[in-house]
């Protein structure tokens, strides 16, 4: 069951249901010990009507704001484009490199599209703009929320 998991515990005398969400970052945790709730049964019943509120209250990310999120190793600015180098060799020997800003977004889950715009056709400037265009154009396409692993059932 999405966001609900089982604890039991015998060396502690520990019986409950965990809800468990994260939301931006921030962990939503809480037990429903069969003891207080006077069963297994009735302590799921209220784990799964309080992650059900937690969702309404905290939908999670669509696609979009998730493909947008910065991390630390971003070293352009902007999220899903980067600088690229391919190397590659001659017959005689003589390594070569070619540089791409490249752009990327989601498509369907776990898809993605790659697009490269060459430094040396385009200047390195102008390659960059137009991943960065390319990109936005790209996410415009995107569609639906974003769950970190499959989503499980949400049976009530």
């Amino acid at each position: 069951m999405y966001g609900i998991s089982r604890i039991d515990d015998e060396t502690h005398r520990t019986h409950a249901w965990r809800v468990s969400l994260r939301r931006r970052g921030k962990m939503l945790v809480k037990n429903f010990p069969d003891r207080k709730f006077k069963g297994k049964g009735k302590a799921l019943q209220a784990a799964k009507a309080h992650r059900d509120a937690l969702l309404q209250r905290y939908p999670p990310l669509s696609r979009v704001e998730f493909a947008k999120v910065k991390r630390r190793n971003n070293k352009s600015g902007v999220t899903g484009v980067c600088l690229v180098c391919c190397k590659y060799y001659l017959a005689d020997g003589t390594e070569k490199r070619l540089w791409y800003w490249e752009a990327s977004w989601p498509t369907s889950p776990g898809q993605h599209i790659n697009q490269r715009f060459s430094c040396a056709i385009h200047g390195k400037q102008r390659a960059f703009e137009m991943a960065c265009q390319a990109r936005r154009r790209g996410l415009r396409q995107v569609r639906g929320v974003f769950w970190a692993a499959e989503r499980g059932e949400l049976s009530h």
